[in-house]
């Protein structure tokens, strides 16, 4: 009796330590199908986001399906909606690492949101492809945290200079989260070196939909130009609602997002942003995904779409060179030397885990979509 209680002991400290380890080799011999986990808004505020990056997975899977997945394997995604909550990111990191058939995380939308969840993925050896978070800390969560995403210091300084070349005095409003308040500090110290005159500044809650108190003030502060550091829907109301209190000068700001658009309507004309994507760039790669994506969805994308549709292919690329595991994904980013990339032409990542040697556009609205600004 007491041999076959040594015997169960034994094997229940067995199981445990295998989960508590993270399941070494998690994804191998998993059948003939590869997932891959992802976190991100379907719900809340957000939503539009998780929306936009669903067609642009769909749109990878079909290719990435069809070219044979993963060394024969077909490719899948496990969804969970985090809303882009810290509170809720947490849970979901612990119950990917949890399932062994998971090789690899994409997510979260805001970089607080993957932030919060970066320790568990990386204790249990999963990695995480947060590639929209441009926060500058975010790669710092340790080796197998990784984003092609270009961080607030590398955009805002982007930013910063492509403002300083249409106007000398400028009123910045920005979005009141961490997020926000780095892409603020960023711009402005980059602003002073470049002769940029700040002259009224506000930040704004995120939820907010009536900005004319602090638009009047930023228009009676008589600036060149308005800079907006936020996201796309608030961006459209911003715009808008400038218009309406008769500003005329200079807009910067705003997402190059169907949504966006949409929302400003007129009022975007002549808006300028910093970017890395538009429809009309003739790279074949860029116009092979337009066609296939009008084809699909019977619109235009934009660049959450690319975001999206680009990140799984990284990850399929690499589990493909690397092997269909959670050891095989991070070798595969390791080794591979350059990535296929919509967005950038070709990917490859510098020592931090971001993207080598990339260069900023200068995106312009015109008749109704963004361009590149040639003027």
């Amino acid at each position: 009796m007491r041999a076959v209680r040594r015997t169960l002991v034994a094997a229940v400290v067995g199981a445990v330590a295998l989960s508590a380890c993270g399941a070494v080799g998690a994804g191998a011999g998993a059948g003939d199908t590869v997932y891959f986990g992802v976190s991100g808004p379907v719900t809340g505020p957000s939503a539009e986001y998780g929306r936009l990056w669903k067609q642009g997975f769909d749109l990878a899977l079909d290719k990435v399906n069809a070219e044979g997945g993963v060394n024969g394997k077909k490719v899948e995604l496990k969804w969970e909606d985090s809303q882009s909550d810290p509170k809720q990111t947490v849970p979901i990191a612990q119950k990917f690492v949890n399932d062994p058939s998971i090789i690899a995380e994409l997510g979260d939308f805001s970089s607080p949101a993957s932030m919060a969840a970066s320790p568990i993925y990386q204790q249990r050896g999963l990695v995480q492809y947060g590639f929209t978070n441009s926060h500058p800390d975010f790669t710092k969560g340790g080796d197998h945290v990784w984003s092609p995403s270009l961080t607030q210091e590398f955009f805002q300084r982007a930013n910063a200079r492509a403002v300083s070349g249409h106007a000398r005095r400028v009123s910045v409003v920005y979005q009141q989260t961490d997020w926000g308040k780095t892409a603020f500090d960023i711009f402005s110290a980059t602003a002073r070196d470049l002769g940029l005159d700040i002259v009224y500044s506000s930040a704004f809650l995120p939820d907010s939909t009536d900005f004319r108190p602090i638009l009047i003030q930023a228009r009676d502060a008589a600036p060149d130009a308005v800079v907006h550091l936020g996201y796309g829907p608030d961006g459209a109301l911003i715009v808008k609602q400038l218009r309406d209190i008769g500003f005329t000068g200079q807009f910067f700001g705003g997402q190059n997002t169907p949504e966006f658009l949409r929302l400003a309507g007129a009022a975007a004309e002549g808006d300028i942003i910093t970017g890395y994507f538009v429809n009309s760039d003739p790279r074949p790669e860029v116009q092979s995904f337009v066609t296939a994506f009008r084809d699909r969805y019977h619109e235009d994308p934009g660049e959450f779409n690319v975001y999206a549709y680009d990140a799984l292919i990284t990850l399929v690329t690499a589990a493909r060179n690397g092997g269909a595991t959670r050891e095989g994904v991070l070798k595969g980013l390791r080794e591979t030397p350059q990535f296929p990339s919509v967005q950038f032409g070709s990917l490859s990542f510098n020592d931090e885990r971001r993207p080598h040697d990339v260069q900023a556009k200068e995106l312009v609205v015109r008749d109704g979509v963004f361009v590149l600004n040639q003027s």
